[in-house]
């Protein structure tokens, strides 16, 4: 109940910012969280957070991995997510820093997203885009999770470089609002 409450009231801060009406589902959570494991990651990367819905699921993930950061703007999710989990490297920074951070230069990175790309101003969008793209860029095997609330189809965002391709991992209707997990990857 604390996580709704607490959704709420930075939905009413910022609606632009939330983008959504209430915080992933469990099934979004599991889904999300099952994408991630498939990659293997050495390095898994969670931003915007918020309440730490999707982060829960990804915690398990997170236990395959060499490290596990999760980027949240908000300092009131922030200190929340940190309280939760005190040996988890939670940053309060923008995710357009997070292609700043330093990786073992081998380093495989699965970057989930939780950012609300579509409904967000688009120059800050485009911001979280680029930082994103350049660190999936410089890290090998590494891949992007992105859901939307959009239509079925509907990439998450377009202008991606040349050799990257979206995969469509699935609809998740025990969302609300229903939700389309995405995978950004290498062409192979």
């Amino acid at each position: 109940m604390k996580n709704q409450l607490a959704f709420f009231m930075a939905y009413l801060r910022n609606p632009g910012r939330v983008g959504a009406i209430a915080p992933a589902s469990r099934a979004l959570a599991r889904s999300i969280g099952a994408e991630a494991s498939r990659s293997k990651p050495r390095v898994l990367i969670e931003i915007g957070a918020g309440t730490g819905a999707i982060t829960r699921a990804l915690a398990s993930t997170g236990a395959l991995a060499l490290r596990f950061i999760v980027y949240e703007r908000d300092p009131k999710f922030a200190l929340l997510l940190k309280k939760r989990w005190p040996d988890m490297e939670v940053l309060n920074h923008c995710a357009s820093t997070v292609n700043s951070l330093t990786l073992d230069e081998h380093a495989s990175v699965t970057l989930v997203s939780s950012l609300p790309l579509i409904s967000m101003p688009a120059a800050e969008s485009r911001k979280c885009i680029a930082a994103m793209m350049a660190l999936i860029s410089r890290q090998p095997q590494s891949v992007l999770i992105q859901y939307t609330y959009a239509a079925p189809y509907r990439r998450p965002f377009k202008d991606i470089p040349a050799g990257w391709r979206w995969r469509r991992v699935g609809s998740v209707w025990a969302n609300l609002p229903p939700a389309n997990v995405w995978a950004l990857e290498r062409v192979p």
